[in-house]
């Protein structure tokens, strides 16, 4: 885990811009606490901060040739495959040779390969590479698209950053949310890779970009592919599980790692495969809350999990008042970069983070898992044909009509808007890219559809949910499920094999075996725990009483007044659909502090 964040400008010398480069190193802070440098030249200047799991040296890794640098690289995550790579690159590995960084191993392979060297990288990362010779610059992200990277062209060149925070306080870019980025504010989804800032951009998963003066060029350089699956049920799981303890033992590799557990299947099999693959006790933690009587359903499994493998287990217990903290909700804002309609759910895992970082460095997260291996489906019958994304349509049935957070938005501007044609478009955009085969059935063809849209819609939320609550708590998350070639497997197995004897998930269940108690093994999934406390509402009411009466508040603006006014008269509004109510009310929360924190303009 790293923070990287860089300018390029044909228009000005930036050796002499020490303030702005010394801002944007700063502002990595948030993502990455350790150690930071940059380099600088006359038309680019790159910066890096590291954690403590980031392994050789720490800043930008430049290349000379005859006292000239030629090339420098920034990278922001880890290499699987480091150690191969800089062999194959003729680099010195063993007793006395220090490590490889990241961003060695890049600027090295970019030396050798070019744009094509991302095709040869294996792990989560986003980098960026400026050719000292030729000008141009390259920005790159993983396969599955974690770890975050946003842009900007200027005038001058581009500006990038792991954290959009870093470009919105550049001295070249006016923080400002137009139609098109209000839409991706509010419904948590980019078209086309637009970010919620006008003129702020996303490098796309699994693509590489090259921008050489006012053009860019874009090579996507991994796809999902679909492809008849050929191996029968007990070889399928044999395969399953081979790959995903390769992709568990390439995660741990060098690292005493922790695991967030749950209790549920997936990070229970990360905790038994850490287990097996280490010979020792696991280190695992779990939330739970203080003073309260939410009620925990996931405690009697957590416990049979701890039992089973003598885990060095922590409960993290949350309390209210941090879940109502302003400065915890200031530093939980800035972690995740972008306003988020999660309220407790996004202090808790940050909670858990922050506990974790003091025993361990890197982190097991079992994300990915339900798509993975068919979690999300039971069998074909069951299937509906898609018309829209399914947790959309599945909020809807709670009368969330344009997304989760979006209720106390003023209906005249969603109308403006357009939020549910952006939905539309983006909907049909995903789906034009899903891969099928000419002979799938149209159940296969809708398993197919649901499995690609969580990765590439839904799984960007949730995991760099978890990726940036950790980087700011201070340890780097990695999730082995997510791994590319394990998607790629899974992704052509036939749902009559993960949906066997009315079990979901069941290769995952048969590979479990061993690894996880028969109590677990057997279990039906459950969420992420909530924070169902008096107090934490009264709390809710109390701020959003606060706000209304800030006449000063910049989310004034897009607000259905009204409507808010009517939850703080009658605070059971806040239960609608379980947790959706609050998490209109949280949304104007984290849309207006982050509209403070920017100093954004709304162009709308």
């Amino acid at each position: 885990m790293a923070g990287i964040a860089g300018w390029i400008d044909g228009d000005r010398d930036l050796t002499e811009q020490h303030v702005a480069v010394a801002r944007m190193a700063s502002g990595l802070v948030v993502r990455a606490r350790h150690d930071g440098t940059d380099w600088t030249g006359r038309r680019a200047a790159l910066v890096q901060r590291t954690d403590r799991a980031w392994r050789g040296p720490t800043g930008p890794a430049a290349v000379q040739e005859n006292s000239r640098t030629v090339a420098v690289a920034v990278c922001d995550g880890y290499l699987r495959n480091a150690d191969n790579l800089w062999n194959a690159l003729g680099g010195a590995t063993g007793p006395g040779c220090p490590p490889p960084s990241a961003s060695e191993v890049i600027v090295r392979a970019y030396l050798r390969w070019g744009s094509e060297l991302a095709e040869r990288l294996e792990g989560l990362y986003a980098f960026a590479v400026w050719d000292e010779r030729s000008g141009e610059l390259l920005l790159g992200r993983d396969r599955i698209g974690i770890k975050p990277l946003s842009y900007t062209v200027t005038d001058g060149g581009v500006l990038f950053a792991s954290d959009v925070a870093v470009l919105a306080a550049h001295p070249l870019v006016t923080p400002e949310a137009d139609a098109g980025a209000l839409c991706a504010l509010l419904t948590l989804m980019r078209e086309d890779s637009r970010g919620a800032l006008r003129g702020i951009r996303e490098v796309p998963p699994a693509t590489v970009l090259r921008f050489t003066g006012h053009t860019v060029r874009a090579h996507r350089y991994w796809r999902l592919e679909a492809h008849e699956h050929v191996l029968d049920a007990e070889a399928t799981t044999r395969e399953a599980d081979h790959l995903l303890r390769a992709s568990v033992a390439a995660d741990i590799a060098g690292h005493e790692p922790a695991v967030l557990l749950s209790g549920g299947l997936d990070s229970s099999v990360l905790a038994g495969l850490v287990a097996t693959g280490t010979q020792r006790a696991p280190v695992t933690a779990t939330v739970a809350f203080a003073r309260s009587a939410s009620r925990i359903p996931d405690r009697p499994f957590i416990e049979d999990v701890v039992r089973f493998w003598d885990c060095d287990h922590e409960d993290v217990l949350v309390d209210v008042d941090q879940v109502c903290d302003p400065v915890t909700l200031s530093e939980v804002l800035a972690a995740k970069d972008y306003p988020t309609p999660w309220g407790d759910k996004n202090v808790t895992p940050y909670m858990l983070s922050r506990s974790l970082s003091a025993r361990a460095s890197v982190g097991l997260s079992g994300e990915a898992a339900d798509t993975m291996f068919g979690g999300l489906y039971g069998d074909l019958d069951g299937v509906p044909e898609l018309t829209t994304f399914p947790w959309l349509e599945q909020a809807r049935r709670f009368g969330v009509a344009h997304g989760i957070g979006t209720g106390l938005f003023d209906p005249d501007l969603l109308r403006v808007l357009d939020l549910d044609g952006y939905l539309e478009r983006v909907f049909q955009e995903s789906v034009a890219q899903v891969p099928v085969l000419p002979g799938d059935s149209p159940g296969r063809r809708t398993v197919r559809q649901i499995d690609y849209l969580t990765v590439t819609r839904l799984l960007e939320q949730t995991m760099l949910h978890t990726e940036r609550l950790g980087a700011a708590a201070g340890i780097q998350m990695r999730f082995p499920f997510a791994d590319p070639a394990l998607y790629s497997f899974m992704y052509n197995v036939p749902v009559s094999m993960k949906f066997t004897g009315g079990r979901t998930k069941s290769i995952l269940r048969d590979l479990a075996a061993g690894l996880v108690p028969h109590s677990v093994l057997e279990r039906k999934k459950s969420t992420f725990p909530a924070l169902y406390d008096p107090r934490y509402k009264a709390s809710v009411v109390s701020r959003l009483r606060d706000l209304l009466d800030d006449s000063s508040a910049p989310v004034h603006a897009v607000t259905d007044l009204g409507a808010a006014a009517r939850v703080v008269a009658d605070p059971a509004l806040l239960d609608r659909g379980g947790w959706f109510g609050r998490a209109d009310v949280e949304m104007l929360f984290q849309v207006d502090a982050w509209l403070r924190r920017h100093q954004v303009r709304l162009r709308i």
